[in-house]
């Protein structure tokens, strides 16, 4: 019976390992899109004390005005801006955006939205962090005996 146990788990993890390395860029931008969105909606839920469909709304509106705001950016300044200023401008940006997205979607203080825009980016990097280091553990190439 043991031996079946381990003989079962040891398939799942091959098939998992299969996955992850056929999984690639895009697959892994998707998941991590998907996580990114979750972790938008409950920051969102949890610092305003929305309800989901709210969150939802902002963690769809606001990504959208940042891609425009990044495209802009892009196509005006960034033959003029070295990439380090270009960052911090659109840094910046960003931040002055996401805060006043949550200041009109959720009528919050500016404080309180600000507090939203830095926390929520900095779960998002740990998020992108576990899921890149996740991803290469198994995209790196193992030896599994079923013996």
């Amino acid at each position: 019976m043991t031996k079946y146990i381990v003989k079962s788990y040891l398939a799942l993890i091959n098939r998992f390992e299969a996955f992850a390395k056929n999984l690639g860029s895009l697959g892994l931008a998707v998941i991590y899109t998907i996580g990114h969105i979750w972790i938008a909606i409950l920051c969102a839920a949890y610092i305003f004390d929305a309800p989901l469909n709210l969150a939802a709304i902002d963690a769809f509106i606001e990504p959208v005005i940042n891609g425009f705001w990044f495209y802009a950016l892009h196509k005006v300044c960034s033959e003029i801006l070295g990439k380090i200023i270009l960052t911090v401008v659109y840094t910046i940006g960003h931040i002055f955006i996401a805060t006043m997205c949550a200041v009109i979607i959720f009528s919050a203080t500016v404080n309180l939205a600000a507090i939203d825009a830095f926390v929520e980016p900095i779960i998002n990097a740990f998020w992108f962090y576990f899921l890149h280091s996740f991803y290469g553990t198994f995209s790196q190439k193992r030896e599994v005996s079923y013996e």
